[in-house]
């Protein structure tokens, strides 16, 4: 299976809409909200609390930007790899995974380098306790179980074992 430029042009339009997406949410957020104050959304559903997050989930890896860096190099390198399977039409799941997990990566390394190794996090559940997030973690997240969906029950799976 061939990458077919049309569609990796939507794909780069895409991930270039979520990456803004990302940035604009997080710069609004913390231009009009206060750091550490809680703003009811839905009352037991969300809320908006600005974070600033030195690690990964759950604040792991705290501080380590290097190995952030390294891991996202990778990531966009195997990513890179990946493209070749990318084709809207003939793997639809795959290529949304595809997005998704690009545009992630992407918005929170651009956080990590403009912000001192801090990403920038907003969104946080009230009815389960879950650290913050943002829109790029939302994206990672998604793609991911799209991603694991696809390899099980779907097309991506065949993929891995073709020979081309």
């Amino acid at each position: 299976m061939k990458m077919k430029g049309k569609n990796m042009f939507i794909g780069l339009i895409l991930i270039t809409l979520g990456i803004a997406i990302d940035q604009i949410t997080k710069f609004l957020a913390f231009r009009h909200f206060e750091l550490r104050r809680e703003y009811k959304c839905i009352p037991g559903l969300f809320r908006f609390e600005l974070v600033k997050n030195p690690g990964g989930a759950w604040g792991i890896f705290s501080n380590q930007l290097w190995l952030f860096i390294i891991i996202t190099v990778i990531a966009l390198v195997f990513l890179g790899y990946l493209a070749r399977y990318f084709d809207l039409k003939e793997n639809p799941i795959f290529s949304a995974s595809y997005i998704l997990i690009t545009t992630g990566t992407l918005g929170n390394f651009i956080d990590r380098v403009l912000f001192d190794g801090m990403v920038r996090d907003f969104v946080t559940f009230d009815f389960i306790s879950f650290p913050s997030f943002n829109f790029a973690d939302m994206a990672l997240t998604i793609g991911v179980i799209l991603l694991a969906i696809d390899t099980l029950f779907g097309q991506t799976g065949a993929l891995w074992t073709k020979s081309e």
